[in-house]
């Protein structure tokens, strides 16, 4: 070779030894090396040795290749040992790529590449090679292969639990953890159900069923937010270090879990699990996202398959069902259904509801439109609102009157909606009558309680006005005595203030605030004693005829008015026989039941007496009848009624807790139907109406009035009937006069007065300050001060205005004879007994042991007070329970009660006491005095009511009352 070949060899080789260089510094390469076949060296640089963990130095000088291939991942092993036996039998090029243990304990990926030379008999001499690191790449392609695999599987899985399964145990062996699986989570429970897991060996249990997130750390917030929950340590980490031991005792060391979101609720986990801490790298992270990416589309993807597979499989089951329940509806519902024509309106297909509620068949229906089912007005508006449907607008609040097939109508509210595409409409139809109804009655109790609080306000100024008319009038009769032309005008202007009176008496019964005095009467004795005063005011020309039931009930009215009524509904029915007819009226027993209730609302079940008034008159109209009750409304000409008769006898039937219904056809006549409630007490006695002079007296009256001119004409006629009278422009003015310790035998105070002391508290401590004065109220109007529940208070005497001078003159000798003969009667002394002495027995009495029973605090503290003051013993309790058990544990002498308590009333108390201990004493105390005892006036003999309110001196004389009494 000359020197310019050796030249050229030299700089090839300087070029190769470059290429080298810098093969081996690049970050790919890992090192070379040099087989020697036959003396089984293998010589290798440093980088090369510290890739197989071996001692360089070592490498420099050959080792055997054992100690090369004991570094090999044992599942690779296999593979390069046989690659290397073939190419020492042929020779020639050599490529395997494998995982290597390096000094930290973890494989990596490399690629060795080398060529073996034979000799010239075929023998292996020498086997060099490079050795490359393809780990990024190696993993890259296995996860991409891994992933590859795991779709195919998925596609093939046939349930979600199958495919979840599946995915993870690719993962799990790519990854090489000891357990990879899936769970579903129920969020508020903090739960979670572990499915089927993979396990990379028998001896790693397995996690499944439910368990408690709380049991194994404190990440299940990370996890509901989305957050991956990577630990490499479970010992470390502060989530997960209190649980240490019970992670550790399942095979957990590292965890990672990735939580599937579901319109962004926690629905379902994928966990691995590890049995050494592992730093999760974030190739790891990427993958098992994707992992679980393809896992949830999967199992949305089986779950829609398999709702789709039950939908086709349930879909004829479904379709029959929803059938069946179409059909039930449509046969069970209580409204009207109809399938009906848009173009004529026609029947097409009706409900059985039309059967029950109307009465006609599907035959007679279908095929036919309403025009024969509705009156022509109504038809009208139907056709109107076809006319809508067929534009395409629905029908959501129609109204119509549908005939039924046994008589009569029924109101219908109709929806309906119309299917322009098929030419029909879908109407349903609700039976709404009783409803209007109501609300025409609700409508019609409305009007009459507005028109009755209008007549009660004008009624007190009325009547104050017809009193100074009327008043003057009587007072000017008396001045006129003898010019019979100036007595004329006053009898007739007299005539028409009483005129006056009635209109506002039947507008305040209208209004149901006259003042009644109901009492237990005999219905039948007082239409028989009105026999006369009947056929006096009917004329000989009706008869009449009075049925009267066997065993008719008592009933609770005012008598006075309720002989008012039947004169109302009397004349009435003579006017509607024009003079001439048959009028009778029947009474008898009747019990209104629920249902009718039902159907009048304003109407209590229960047990009624009826009275039936019937005419053979003309009868009313429809329109007649329903405005019958109004006031003013009357069918009569101008000038010959005021239209409050019937108005009248609906506000005193339903003031008196009643029901009154009319029945009317035309040319048939009228029946009233008045329902009073029975009574189960006797009949009260009647009171005698006092006739016969008129007397004044002498008596000292306090007369309180804030209208003047009322004042000045009643203190003229009280002055005119010989009292001595005092006056007063309100309550407070009144009470100042009976403070100032004048002597006053009758108070005469309107109801209605201004002021802060209202008459009724006026007339209580009129009371308190003279116990022996008489009231007397007086009004146009009573409100609720002394009329409740429309019936007049206990022990109240009223005299109405606009009154006559009879009237007041006879209510006052009324009130005032009793009490002059009161006065009159010497107070009980204590009896004289033989047996003992009169100082022995007050001194008995001093020393009574007494038994209170008072539920008002201050009162009872103050009689307990009264009571000590006069030397006797006292036990003070607030009911009658307590009463019971005292008197079970101590004697007493006297028992004290009240008459109203909580619970138990003093009245039976004391009943109970006198049957029980005979000799006991008994004081009642009573705001109504003996009117408060009921039953047999017999069992109370001997007991002491004492008027409330009392003092001192009164207490003191009833003790001595019940001590001079003999039980």
């Amino acid at each position: 070779m000359g020197i310019p070949d050796r030249h050229q060899a030299d700089e090839a080789l300087r070029e190769a030894n470059e290429r080298v260089q810098l093969a081996l510094n690049a970050e790919a390469m890992i090192g070379t090396w040099v087989w020697d076949v036959p003396g089984n060296r293998v010589v290798a640089d440093e980088r090369f040795a510290h890739s197989f963990s071996l001692d360089p130095a070592r490498a420099r000088e050959g080792l055997p290749l054992s100690q090369f291939v004991a570094a090999i991942h044992p599942e690779d092993r296999p593979g390069v040992e046989g690659r290397i036996a073939r190419v020492l039998e042929t020779g020639g090029a050599y490529r395997a790529e494998y995982r290597v243990r390096r000094a930290d304990g973890e494989y990596r990926w490399v690629e060795a590449s080398g060529h073996c030379h034979l000799s010239a008999g075929g023998a292996p001499l020498r086997f060099p090679g490079v050795l490359v690191d393809i780990d990024a790449r190696k993993r890259a392609e296995l996860r991409q292969t891994a992933l590859l695999e795991m779709a195919d599987r998925l596609r093939e899985a046939p349930s979600p639990d199958a495919a979840a399964q599946l995915a993870m145990e690719v993962v799990g062996r790519l990854l090489d953890v000891a357990r990879a699986g899936y769970g579903t989570v129920d969020a508020a429970h903090a739960r979670v159900l572990m499915h089927p897991n993979w396990v990379a060996s028998p001896d790693v249990a397995r996690v499944e069923g439910v368990h408690r997130f709380h049991d194994y750390g404190v990440f299940l917030e990370d996890l509901l937010k989305g957050e991956v929950v990577a630990i490499p340590d479970v010992r470390t980490d502060p989530r997960t270090a209190p649980h240490a031991d019970t992670l550790e005792q399942v095979g957990i060391r590292a965890l990672f879990n990735i939580p599937l979101l579901e319109h962004g609720r926690f629905v379902a986990v994928l966990f691995l699990h590890d049995v050494q801490p592992r730093t999760w790298t974030a190739e790891e992270l990427e993958l098992t996202r994707n992992v679980a990416d393809r896992v949830w589309a999967t199992l949305s993807r089986l779950k829609a398959v398999s709702d789709l597979k039950q939908a086709n499989e349930t879909l004829e089951q479904r379709v029959a069902q929803r059938t069946r329940e179409r059909d039930r509806v449509w046969n069970v519902s209580q409204d009207l259904l109809v399938v009906g024509s848009l173009s004529e309106g026609r029947f097409l297909s009706v409900n059985p509801a039309w059967t029950r509620m109307l009465g006609w068949t599907e035959e007679e229906l279908l095929g036919r439109t309403s025009e024969w089912l509705e009156r022509p007005e109504d038809y009208a508006r139907t056709r109107d609102e076809v006319s809508r449907l067929a534009g395409g607008q629905p029908t959501l609040n129609f109204e119509s009157a549908y005939r039924c097939k046994h008589g009569g109508y029924r109101r219908i509210a109709w929806t309906a909606v119309p299917v322009p595409e098929d030419g029909v409409l879908y109407a349903s139809g609700r039976d709404v009558t009783e409803q209007r109804q109501t609300e025409e009655q609700l409508r019609q109790a409305q009007k009459l309680e507005a028109v009755g609080k209008l007549t009660g306000g004008v009624a007190h100024d009325f009547n104050n006005l017809l009193q100074v008319v009327g008043g003057n009038l009587q007072l000017l009769q008396r001045d006129v005595a003898g010019n019979e032309r100036g007595l004329s005008r006053v009898r007739s202007a007299l005539s028409a203030v009483e005129r006056g009176a009635r209109l506002s008496g039947q507008l305040l019964a209208f209004s149901r605030r006259q003042p009644l005095e109901p009492r237990s009467l005999s219905l039948g004795r007082l239409v028989r004693g009105m026999d006369d005063l009947l056929r006096r005011a009917l004329g000989e020309d009706v008869e009449v005829e009075t049925v009267i039931g066997g065993g008719l009930w008592n009933t609770l009215a005012d008598p006075h008015q309720l002989e008012n009524v039947i004169l109302n509904l009397a004349i009435n029915a003579r006017d509607a026989m024009r003079g001439a007819g048959k009028l009778t009226l029947e009474l008898s027993n009747a019990s209104l039941d629920d249902h009718y209730a039902q159907a009048h609302p304003e109407v209590m079940a229960g047990a009624y007496v009826l009275l039936a008034v019937s005419d053979t008159g003309g009868g009313m109209t429809q329109e007649v009848l329903e405005r019958a009750f109004e006031p003013f409304f009357t069918t009569k000409p101008e000038g010959r009624g005021t239209g409050l008769g019937l108005s009248m006898v609906y506000g005193f039937v339903k003031q008196s807790g009643g029901h009154v219904k009319l029945y009317s056809e035309l040319g048939h006549g009228t029946t009233v139907k008045v329902y009073l409630p029975r009574a189960f007490q006797p009949e009260a006695p009647v009171t005698e109406v006092v006739v016969g002079p008129v007397e004044g007296g002498k008596e000292t009256i306090l007369a309180v009035e804030d209208d003047a001119e009322v004042r000045a004409t009643v203190v003229e006629m009280l002055t005119e009937l010989g009292y001595r009278v005092l006056r007063a422009v309100d309550g407070q003015s009144a009470l100042s006069i009976l403070k100032s310790g004048v002597a006053v035998d009758l108070l005469f105070t309107d109801v209605v007065m201004p002021g802060p002391v209202r008459s009724p508290e006026l007339a209580r401590q009129a009371k308190a300050l003279q116990p022996d004065i008489e009231v007397l109220f007086t009004s146009g109007y009573t409100e609720n001060a002394i009329v409740h529940g429309g019936r007049l208070d206990p022990g109240v005497s009223l005299l109405s205005k606009p009154y006559r001078r009879e009237d007041l003159a006879r209510k006052l000798r009324a009130l005032l004879d009793p009490r002059q003969q009161r006065m009159a009667t010497p107070k009980l002394q204590w009896p004289e007994r033989a047996v003992e002495p009169p100082a022995a027995t007050q001194e008995a009495a001093r020393r009574m042991h007494v038994l209170l029973v008072e539920d008002d605090e201050d009162i009872r503290a103050s009689a307990s007070e009264l009571l000590g003051l006069l030397g006797h013993a006292v036990m003070p309790v607030s009911s009658a329970e307590e009463a019971r058990v005292a008197l079970a544990a101590e004697r007493f002498d006297v028992l004290f009660t009240d008459v109203t308590l909580p619970g138990m009333s003093g009245v039976d108390l004391a009943r109970e006491v006198a049957l029980r201990r005979p000799a006991m004493r008994i004081i009642i105390a009573s705001g109504h005095g003996r009117a408060a005892l009921d039953g047999d006036p017999q069992q109370w003999l001997g007991v002491v009511v004492l008027p409330k309110p009392y003092a001192l001196p009164q207490i003191q004389q009833a003790l001595a009352q019940v001590a001079a009494t003999a039980r």
